[in-house]
């Protein structure tokens, strides 16, 4: 008689399990991944436009010069 729980049928059902839960968790994080770049595209504009308006200058000491 065979055993059910041979050390073959033990393995191959942690592999399927494994298999689910990693499934589960990739869903899981594609669904967190759109959440976060959601929020990031309508917070990242205006840091931009800020932190660009901050970093320019305007140096009027800068002489351009065609060369021949």
């Amino acid at each position: 008689m065979k055993k059910i729980l041979s050390e073959r049928n033990i393995a191959g059902l942690l592999f399927v399990m494994v298999i689910v839960a990693f499934s589960f968790a990739h869903e899981d994080s594609k669904k967190r991944s759109l959440n976060y770049n959601v929020s990031t595209h309508a917070v990242s504009p205006e840091k931009a436009s800020s932190t660009l308006s901050a970093n320019t200058q305007k140096n009027s000491d800068i002489i351009l010069v065609k060369g021949n």
